[in-house]
């Protein structure tokens, strides 16, 4: 995120030299900064998608290591019985072969 927001600065910064010594016209350069802001915008909501993915993930494996029990599609899930495959961001069952619950159907169980 650093560098967008460097890129951003720096797209600024020369928008407003080249408008400054007359390069660019005002219209051009308020459609540069709109495009630019819209493009911030963008990454900055994209950003903060994948952090609330992160830390749901990181939740649900921390609950799961310390014997929180996790539902998942409404089974249980426990160490006994399961084991987190963090490649697949999913729990795996150690009995039944072929069980698989990828972490977005899955919540911390409320007591």
């Amino acid at each position: 995120m650093q560098i967008v927001i460097g890129l951003f600065l720096l797209l600024l910064i020369v928008t407003l030299l080249a408008a400054h010594f007359e390069k660019i016209t005002h219209r051009t350069k308020m459609q540069i900064l709109k495009i630019a802001a819209l493009i911030f915008a963008l990454l900055w909501l994209y950003e903060w998608r994948v952090d609330a993915h992160d830390n749901h993930v990181r939740e649900l494996y921390l609950a799961f290591k310390n014997g929180t029990p996790v539902v998942c599609d409404g089974k249980e899930i426990t160490t006994e019985h399961f084991f987190f495959e963090t490649g697949t961001e999913s729990f795996i069952s150690l009995d039944d072969k072929g069980i698989v619950y990828p972490v977005e159907q899955c919540e911390i169980k409320d007591d």
